[in-house]
């Protein structure tokens, strides 16, 4: 029987089969590769490390975020309440009702191109405005003012502090850049006053200027001094007499003198002549 008659008869068909399968399980033995159960516990293992990992970029990048808009805040709430009290510290008044709170501070300065002086919020911003310049903004689009009052108290001394409570948050939409900070500071006026306006007492007749122990310097006026009560002149004067001089009373020119007025309603002018002898003349009763 020859080659063909062999291989189409049954066991050469079975032969030819067998040795091609002996010839495939060889060519696969000799491959490098992973099983079927080893795939899955791998691809098992990268899925677990990736949830993981982008966790943790996530938790980054939020705490990143926070961290923004913490800083800028901060940085901005900072610098006002600098402003706020430079600009109080000096101030020459602070023009605000005492114990009143409002929502601008009033700041009277000496110099003219900074007076008045006022800082307050207007929408979502605190401007800071002096004299006739145009406002300034003290925070930028990055924070919103969602608070800004301030309230002037007086010391003992003559001290103005002025409170101010604000509070900024920072401007973004997004749940994970929420960040908001509240400030409370007190500012104080030390400086020297300058008014250039009237000065009145709270209550009349019941406050001082100066003491006995505590007297004033020199006094300068240019215009009238009007005193319903008695004058003092000197040291060691007293009595119920309307003005008392212990020492003397001078007048810089002979056209100047003491107005007096006489029983009958008159006034005089009572100087000296030439010669040193008194003199009167009739006047317009002061």
């Amino acid at each position: 029987m020859g080659f063909k008659e062999r291989f189409l008869s049954t066991n050469g068909v079975r032969e030819a089969v067998v040795l091609l399968l002996n010839k495939v399980m060889k060519q696969f033995r000799q491959r490098d590769g992973f099983s079927l159960i080893e795939l899955l516990i791998y691809i098992a293992i990268f899925a677990v490390v990736s949830i993981f990992l982008v966790a943790i970029l996530t938790t980054f990048t939020k705490i990143q975020v926070q961290q923004t808009a913490s800083n800028e805040v901060n940085h901005q709430i900072s610098f006002v309440s600098s402003v706020v009290k430079q600009m109080v510290q000096n101030s020459s008044l602070v023009d605000m009702t005492d114990g009143i709170t409002t929502s601008t501070i009033n700041l009277r300065m000496a110099s003219s191109s900074a007076d008045p002086t006022l800082i307050y919020a207007s929408g979502t911003v605190v401007y800071l405005e002096q004299g006739n310049s145009s406002p300034i903004a003290l925070t930028n689009s990055s924070v919103n003012v969602t608070n800004f009052s301030a309230t002037k108290y007086e010391s003992p001394g003559g001290a103005s502090i002025v409170q101010v409570n604000m509070s900024l948050a920072y401007n973004n939409s997004g749940p994970a850049n929420q960040f908001s900070q509240s400030l409370q500071i007190a500012a104080a006026r030390i400086s020297a006053a300058t008014f250039d306006s009237s000065l009145y007492p709270a209550s009349s007749t019941s406050l001082d200027l100066g003491s006995a122990a505590n007297p004033w310097g020199n006094g300068y006026f240019s215009q009238n001094l009007n005193v319903s009560g008695i004058i003092y002149s000197g040291s060691g004067v007293s009595g119920a007499t309307a003005m008392k001089a212990n020492g003397n009373i001078g007048f810089s020119s002979a056209a100047q003198g003491l107005i007096l007025k006489s029983s009958s309603g008159s006034c005089f002018l009572v100087g000296v002549n030439a010669s040193g002898t008194l003199a009167t003349t009739l006047v317009s009763c002061p």
